[in-house]
C-alpha cells in the first residue's frame, strides 16, 4: 500500500464531496467541477497497490474521464454563448456524450474492460458502483429530451454486455461486462421511469459490493482460481445479478419489465431480456467448470466464514428476493 489510513480516507472523502456537488449543481460549471473533484480523489486509490498494471489503467481512466469532461465543459459553454442557458435545464447532445463516456456506455464502452481488468478488487467496486452515481444521475435529467437515445443505447448496451462476456476467464473482465449489460437497464428504465432506475441503481449498488468483497477477500484472477466455499458465494451473486428466480436479481428486472411493457416499449423489453439470457448463460458456464468440473475433490473450507460474516448476511439477504417484490411494485 503506498497510501496510509489517513491518506485513503481523506481521497475518498474527495471522491464523495466531488459527487454530492455535481449532483446539487445548478450550472454546467459546477456540475464540471464537481466531476473533475472527484476524479482527482479517485485517482490515487486506483494506484494505491503500486502495480504496474493498475498504474496502466489508472491512466487510460484519466485520460478518458478527461475526455468526457471536455465534451462536458465546451458543451456547457457553447450552451451558455449560442443560447444564453448556463443552468442544466437546457441540454445539447455534446453534454450527452460526455456523460456516455464518463459512464461507458455501449458503443463508449471499450475502455470499461480493459481498465477494471487491471485494477484491484476494491477500485473494480468503486468503479462500478460510486463512480456512476453522479453521471447517470445527470442523465436522468435529460430523459426526455433524448428518449430515443437512451432507448437505442440501452438496447445496444443490454447486448454488448451480454455477448461480451461469453468466453471470458478473467473475472474482472466478466464483471466489467455485467456493469455495462445492468447500464443498459438502467438507462432503458431510465426513459420509461426514472423511479425505478434509482430502484434498479440501489439495487445493483448493494449486490454488487457483496459479489466484490468475496471477490476481494479471495484476491482471485481468474475462475478457476476461485475456492470451493468463495465460488458459491461469488456465483449466488452472480446468478442474483444475472436476474434468475428466486434470487433477489429478479425483482427489479421483472418490476422494470412490467414498466416497459406497460408503455407497449416490447423491442426494448426484447433487447433487455436477450442482454440477461446471454448474461445467465456465461454465469451458469462458470458454475459449470467450477463445481461440475471438478466434483470429485469437491469440499468446503469454512474458514471462510470466520472472516466474511458480512457477505455472508448479504447473500442470505439478496439470495430471499421475492419478500421485496410487494416493496418495488408498491414504490413503483
Amino acid at each position: 500500500m503506498l497510501l496510509g489510513f489517513p491518506f485513503t480516507l481523506g481521497f475518498g472523502v474527495l471522491c464523495v464531496v466531488g459527487s454530492l456537488m455535481s449532483l446539487s449543481a445548478f450550472h454546467w460549471l459546477g456540475i464540471w467541477f464537481g466531476l473533475e473533484l472527484n476524479l482527482l480523489g479517485f485517482i490515487p486509490l486506483l494506484v494505491q497497490g503500486g502495480l504496474d498494471q493498475q498504474v496502466e489503467s489508472s491512466v487510460k481512466y484519466f485520460i478518458v474521464q478527461a475526455l468526457g469532461s471536455s465534451f462536458l465543459l465546451v458543451g456547457g459553454f457553447a450552451q451558455g454563448v449560442f443560447y444564453n442557458l448556463w443552468g442544466v435545464g437546457g441540454v445539447l447532445f455534446v453534454l450527452l456524450l460526455g456523460l456516455f463516456l464518463k459512464l461507458g456506455v455501449a458503443p463508449f464502452h471499450w475502455w470499461v474492460p480493459s481498465v477494471m481488468g487491471g485494477l484491484s478488487w476494491v477500485s473494480c467496486g468503486l468503479l462500478a458502483t460510486w463512480q456512476k452515481l453522479a453521471p447517470l444521475f445527470l442523465l436522468f435529467s435529460f430523459c426526455g429530451s433524448f428518449f430515443y437515445f437512451f432507448f437505442c443505447f440501452a438496447c445496444v448496451s443490454a447486448l454488448v454486455g451480454g455477448v461480451g462476456g461469453v468466453g471470458q476467464v478473467q473475472l474482472r473482465i466478466l464483471m466489467a461486462y455485467s456493469s455495462i449489460a445492468h447500464l443498459g437497464w438502467m438507462m432503458g428504465l431510465a426513459s420509461c421511469s426514472v423511479l425505478g432506475s434509482f430502484c434498479y441503481y440501489l439495487y445493483y449498488f448493494f449486490l454488487s459490493v457483496f459479489v466484490f468483497f468475496g471477490l476481494g477477500q479471495s484476491g482471485v484472477l481468474r475462475f478457476s482460481h476461485v475456492g470451493y466455499s468463495t465460488g458459491l458465494f461469488v456465483l449466488i451473486g452472480l446468478v442474483s445479478l444475472g436476474g434468475l428466480p428466486p434470487f433477489s436479481g429478479f425483482v427489479p428486472k421483472w418490476v422494470g419489465l412490467q414498466i416497459v411493457s406497460g408503455l407497449e416499449l416490447y423491442y426494448l423489453a426484447v433487447f433487455l431480456v436477450v442482454g440477461s439470457v446471454i448474461s445467465l448463460y456465461y454465469y451458469f458456464s462458470l458454475a459449470f467448470m467450477l463445481f461440475i468440473s471438478r466434483f470429485v475433490s469437491y469440499k468446503f473450507s469454512f474458514g471462510f466464514f470466520s472472516v466474511s460474516y458480512i457477505m455472508s448476511v448479504g447473500v442470505v439477504v439478496f439470495c430471499l428476493g421475492f419478500p421485496l417484490y410487494e416493496f418495488f411494485f408498491t414504490v413503483l
